[in-house]
């Protein structure tokens, strides 16, 4: 029970009101620092980050001339970060239109394209039944209701019948599309973050390829084109208007807001993989704002809409208005917000009707109507007699496909492996471990002695790796050993039940005649675990401020790393890794060359299929190639080599490197390489 702070007796003659006062400060103080605790220390360092990334997006602008002459390495970035860098080829569309509906002021054409060869887009075309010279268009991307167009098809008719020709597309996983948006969110498909893929970059493209198609009909002005949706739909709006400069007003409604809201709050939770995408640069949605700057951009909003809050999608626009300002057109920006759930209002709508009237079609007469009712029925605007693709659609597997990978390089002569590695190694700080500092400097750290047994003394080293990430390293010094000892560090193992006398990571046997050991708990494990709860959501998380949680437990490892070397008597340092940790050691010794050798036991042997997740690290290489650029240094299997790794030792074999590349029975007949 809280009671007051005690009073001397001198303050009994304060008024009572003076009493009222602190006892109301000391409960708003208790509610205050309650509120301030996270449920993590893991999620509260994800919130730092999401904090800082949004708190940096656009926050100093540059003279207009500048800004203007950065402006195409931007949207370069913003189309890699799409999977759209280089473009794909932009193939023939193959559209087909499977029927007609004349419904007296409006038609309706039926039909799909292939945005890329293969792959299926099912859409409406809705055009005025009489059209004299060429009329504005307007490509409407739908939100994820299960029945894609068919829901939303009151919103192209409004347009057809205001003079717009307007082009409703289904997204993929939806409507009659084929294909998969939840991936992450249902399939733990943590790949996707590996391949660079985002579902976002496919739907992008097809509104894309729905422009060029738009701009090749004889009844469209190509230079008035225009984009919106709502929730999903209006992701994609904002994607492709910050992607493709054509298209000249940008209206995304109820799909707004920043990252630290969608971490903080855990909106996440409540989102497919198509809301974001794969941030190498670490940006937020003010950046895709200043890309469609000075273009036309009106967002709606709805104030009680649970997955994006007012103070997210206000700070974005209040940010973005700055760089218009800077254009000299500030009223080409604006926000309109409805005091109701996730969607559409009358306010919302009339709103965007009157934006497109005066920004994409010239008008100044005010719009006061709103969509109609009597929608048609969904087998009626059907594109399939079936309402599904045929078997033979390639959408269903675009995931696959539509990120070019590079595949297993041929194996050349020593000068031309080490310029190819080196150019490996750079694309992988570059793309992947952009977020890890090349150099990392020794924490503040401190170290306890935990005592010894009759082979080794024990030390626990504590030190932060990151902001508010506090993370300890077990270190066991071998007792009658020559010094300088070789030291071999693991990562916690999550399944460990504890990192007591440094066993956590399951190299504890290695040293038995050989030197050290130490266990490091990175993050999810030991002090820093989490349970099933919070770890989908930190994993999916951790992307959309470019990082991943297993570059994160990279970071924890080389942070210990370089913290243990402080250690008078401690000489190579090499890395051990047993299961998915096994990639998390690899890429500690790619990122550090002062690591001496690389231990692994049941490596994990790839990144698909789920596989430990590093931001773009297949558009390098998979596993057994990566392991590779570890070359000359010596890599030991313990138990058996999986056969995924012949390549790797192929590649040592064909540079004269062979022995370097060995298999052990078990631990205890490990011995450090002799230092040549």
């Amino acid at each position: 029970m809280k009671t007051l702070p005690r009073l001397s007796q001198r303050s009994n003659c304060l008024p009572f009101f003076a009493v009222f006062f602190i006892f109301i400060f000391h409960e708003f103080f208790s509610l205050w620092t309650c509120a301030e605790e996270e449920p993590s220390m893991l999620y509260s360092s994800l919130i730092r980050r999401a904090q800082e990334v949004s708190s940096q997006s656009i926050f100093e602008l540059p003279p207009l001339a500048t800004w203007k002459k950065q402006l195409p390495e931007k949207r370069r970035k913003w189309l890699e970060m799409l999977g759209l860098d280089p473009l794909p080829p932009r193939t023939d569309l193959n559209v087909t239109i499977t029927g007609t509906l004349d419904r007296g002021s409006y038609v309706v054409e039926k039909m799909h394209f292939q945005p890329t060869p293969g792959c299926r887009i099912a859409a409406n075309l809705y055009l005025p039944k009489e059209i004299k010279g060429k009329l504005p268009s307007i490509v409407y991307v739908c939100g994820h209701s299960r029945r894609g167009k068919f829901h939303y098809q009151l919103h192209p008719r409004w347009f057809a019948e205001h003079g717009y020709v307007a082009m409703i597309l289904d997204p993929i996983q939806v409507g009659e599309n084929s294909g998969i948006h939840h991936g992450t969110y249902s399939k733990d498909w943590w790949h996707w973050y590996s391949q660079g893929y985002s579902p976002a970059g496919i739907e992008v493209w097809a509104a894309m390829r729905a422009a060029d198609y738009l701009q090749s009909r004889p009844e469209v002005d190509a230079e008035r084109l225009g984009i919106t949706g709502l929730s999903g739909g209006g992701t994609i709006s904002w994607f492709t208007g910050a992607a493709d400069p054509r298209f000249k007003v940008i209206v995304p409604c109820c799909q707004t807001g920043n990252m630290y809201q969608h971490i903080r709050d855990r909106t996440i939770d409540g989102h497919c993989d198509c809301t974001y995408w794969v941030n190498t640069y670490g940006w937020d949605f003010p950046d895709l704002a200043s890309l469609i700057a000075p273009r036309a951009l009106l967002v709606g909003a709805a104030t009680e809409d649970v997955l994006f809050r007012p103070y997210a999608f206000r700070d974005l626009i209040h940010r973005a208005r700055q760089l218009f300002i800077l254009y000299g057109c500030e009223e080409k920006i604006d926000l309109v917000e409805a005091v109701t759930p996730h969607g559409y209002s009358p306010k919302m709508r009339i709103a965007v009707f009157n934006w497109f009237e005066k920004y994409l079609k010239g008008s100044d007469r005010l719009v006061t109507d709103d969509i109609a009712e009597n929608p048609e029925k969904d087998k009626d605007l059907a594109v399939y007699k079936e309402m599904k693709p045929p078997v033979e659609d390639k959408l269903k597997d675009v995931d696959k496909s539509f990120i070019p990978l590079p595949g297993l390089p041929e194996l050349k002569n020593k000068e031309e492996w080490e310029k190819y590695q080196g150019q490996c190694l750079i694309k992988l700080q570059d793309v992947t471990f952009r977020q890890v500092p090349k150099v990392i400097n020794v924490p503040e750290y401190s170290c306890r002695r935990q005592g010894q047994t009759s082979s080794h003394q024990f030390r626990t080293y504590e030190f932060h790796s990151e902001p508010g990430m506090l993370i300890r390293a077990q270190l066991a010094i071998p007792l009658g050993f020559l010094r300088p000892y070789p030291l071999v560090v693991g990562a916690m193992q999550p399944d460990a039940r504890s990192p007591f006398c440094a066993k956590g990571a399951g190299n504890s046997s290695i040293s038995t005649n050989s030197g050290g050991y130490a266990c490091v708990e990175v993050r999810g494990t030991g002090g820093s675990s989490i349970g099933p709860g919070i770890e989908w959501t930190a994993r999916r998380a951790y992307p959309i401020v470019g990082q991943t949680y297993y570059e994160r437990k990279t970071l924890d490892l080389l942070t210990a790393i370089k913290t243990l070397r402080e250690e008078t008597n401690i000489g190579d340092i090499v890395v051990y890794g047993r299961g998915a940790e096994a990639a998390v050691a690899i890429y500690a010794a790619l990122l550090d060359p002062g690591i001496k050798e690389i231990v692994l036991q049941d490596p994990v042997v790839t990144h698909w299929n789920g596989g430990p997740e590093f931001l773009n690290v297949l558009k390098v290489g998979d596993l057994p190639h990566n392991l590779a650029l570890a070359y000359p240094r010596p890599i030991t299997f313990i138990g058996k080599m999986p056969k995924e790794y012949e390549w790797t030792k192929k590649c040592y074999d064909s540079r004269g490197e062979g022995p370097k590349i060995r298999v052990i029975e078990q631990q205890e007949k490990w011995s450090q390489y002799s230092k040549n």
